[in-house]
């Protein structure tokens, strides 16, 4: 049996329990340490949003179900947005970095399509580039702000969320990949935070929401 934390409370918790936690814990304030402009966010909302399949530049279409198996960025932009422009290189880059272990899907969000291959021509890049004409998976995906990226694990549920430009290439791509494993989701962090909270040392991990649902 694995050895166990008594204390003031009525229940006994497992070592590993409180480990888990506080990985956790240390994980949120790695991520929030890696830029000093802006935070990756733990997801929050209660609901995961819809899965999609778009058209790309080229008229093929891609669903965000064939990228199951690896870690996925869903990144929101607009040509027009300039810190969209500095960060698809740096994505573009993050996911060759990787290798099959990261993938990207860039969304421009309501533009014509014509803008958008003429911005590529400009800014070759290698990850697909998706048309969001109408704005659904936008508003699906409750996307108000460009850029905007949503951090999917392996099984396609979103764990991390960035709402501004992001330094992704500060992000080790082998380290994005353990950590997110790691990611506890919001209910069941604040529940095993509340029970196991005194043997955390004081940490405490404040949630900034920024969805409801």
């Amino acid at each position: 049996m694995a050895p166990e934390v008594r204390g003031t409370l009525a229940t006994t918790l497992p070592i590993a329990l409180i480990q888990a936690a506080s990985i956790a814990v240390t994980t949120a304030l790695l991520f929030v340490a890696q830029s000093n402009a802006a935070e990756l966010q733990r997801w929050t909302a209660k609901q995961p949003p819809p899965h999609f399949t778009l058209p790309d530049t080229d008229g093929r279409t891609i669903a965000l179900d064939s990228r199951r198996g690896s870690i996925t960025i869903v990144h929101f932009f607009a040509t027009w947005c300039e810190p969209c422009r500095e960060e698809l290189p740096a994505l573009d880059r993050l996911s060759e970095r990787s290798g099959s272990e990261i993938k990207v899907l860039a969304i421009s969000v309501a533009e014509p399509d014509g803008r958008v291959r003429r911005f590529l021509q400009s800014m070759p890049l290698s990850i697909p580039v998706l048309l969001d004409r109408d704005r659904v998976t936008a508003r699906s995906w409750h996307v108000s702000t460009l850029p905007t990226s949503i951090v999917l694990d392996a099984g396609l549920k979103p764990k991390l969320l960035i709402e501004t430009d992001y330094a992704w290439d500060t992000i080790d791509p082998r380290t994005l990949t353990e950590e997110i494993s790691i990611v506890i989701p919001a209910q069941k962090f604040d529940a095993i935070q509340e029970t196991i909270g005194p043997y955390l040392g004081g940490v405490r991990h404040e949630v900034r929401s920024t969805h409801s649902s």
